[in-house]
């Protein structure tokens, strides 16, 4: 019965957004909504989960360490502040910006430094510095589809780079760059090809001058970004919990079904499929496969990864418009790298 109830949360929060404008303007309340019924219905709420909801947008896990106050949430703001400080500056650059070579360069330097600098700093830096090319909508978005994308790959390789990886590491109980070995050569062709594709996709794309519309960042839209993204991570933590019990059923599938599953983190934190399936027991090969499958699903909707959260919010793209970006390169390449890490390489060649 939970696992069926848990499927039927799972079609509504994919479902609500495609089907209603309201919803999709709002996805933030209602996914808010459908955590806190979750939680209600089956009885998850305590002290803890509401301490983990309260510090996961506003702080950052390291082992031995404990919560660091650099979340998200501050992240977000302070760069929005920053670049709107700066946004008489970055007006002069937007023509540069909207090259594609300075896209795919961007996507490229972004994807590979965000295991160092973190996938929240690398989206929210990328994020900005599109709002300010002088490019319309639809140019912006297809570009922040696929730096997302690299980011979310990138990020995996270090425990500093993103949750999932952070998990992963203390789970596993291994050093530092363990995950560098696993996942380097498939991360280094994510980022790669996703910095590649979106020149090629970028210089056919001819927009019309009238497309074309200024950014003015407003204090009052930086400061309420902030606060939606808040609260978009506060549920999704809560749905975390919620989607717990579905993840531990697939602890038991084959490298090539656990593969298949992880699709599911489009619309479920990769985080908590991490820290529910990975475990010291888990061979080299089968973490490489899940964590590759987590990083690409990751990108296919918007709550799907911390970088899709950002580039959503900055750039105001919708759940539909995300969708329809992302779903056709990402399946295929979800396919394509399945493929790769499954049966060409699924083995570690630095392991």
């Amino acid at each position: 019965m939970d696992l069926l109830l848990q499927i039927i949360f799972l079609v509504a929060l994919v479902a609500g957004p495609v089907l209603s404008k309201r919803i999709e303007h709002n996805i933030e309340i209602y996914f808010l909504a459908l955590g806190v019924a979750g939680a209600t219905i089956s009885n998850l709420w305590s002290w803890h989960l509401l301490e983990e909801a309260l510090l996961h947008p506003v702080a950052v896990y390291q082992p031995g360490i404990g919560y660091i106050p650099v979340g998200i949430t501050q992240v977000v703001l302070f760069a929005g502040l920053a670049f709107y400080f700066l946004r008489h500056r970055l007006a002069g650059w937007a023509d540069k910006l909207a090259q594609p070579i300075t896209v795919a360069v961007l996507i490229a330097v972004m994807g590979f430094s965000s295991s160092v600098i973190s996938a929240i700093v690398a989206s929210a830096i990328m994020a900005e510095l599109l709002a300010f090319a002088r490019a319309p909508h639809a140019y912006k978005a297809k570009a922040a589809v696929y730096a997302a994308f690299a980011i979310g790959a990138g990020a995996a390789l270090l425990p500093i780079g993103e949750p999932l990886s952070t998990i992963a590491v203390a789970k596993l109980k291994a050093h530092f760059f363990y995950l560098v070995d696993v996942l380097m050569d498939a991360v280094a062709l994510l980022v790669i090809f996703f910095a590649a594709y979106a020149y090629l996709q970028l210089k056919r794309y001819k927009p019309a001058e009238t497309e074309i519309i200024p950014y003015e960042p407003e204090l009052k839209e930086v400061v309420l970004r902030a606060v939606k993204i808040f609260v978009f991570i506060f549920a999704l933590t809560i749905l975390g919990e919620f989607f717990k019990p579905l993840a531990k059923a697939a602890a038991a599938l084959g490298k090539e079904l656990l593969y298949i599953f992880g699709a599911l983190s489009a619309v479920a934190d990769n985080a908590t499929l991490v820290a529910a399936l990975v475990s010291p027991e888990m061979a080299a090969e089968v973490l490489r496969a899940f964590l590759i499958s987590l990083v690409i699903s990751g990108g296919f909707t918007v709550p799907g990864n911390v970088p899709n959260i950002v580039f959503a919010s900055v750039l105001k793209i919708g759940f539909k418009e995300w969708i329809k970006l992302a779903l056709p390169i990402g399946v295929a390449i979800f396919a394509a790298m399945g493929a790769y890490v499954l049966f060409i390489a699924p083995h570690p060649p630095l392991a």
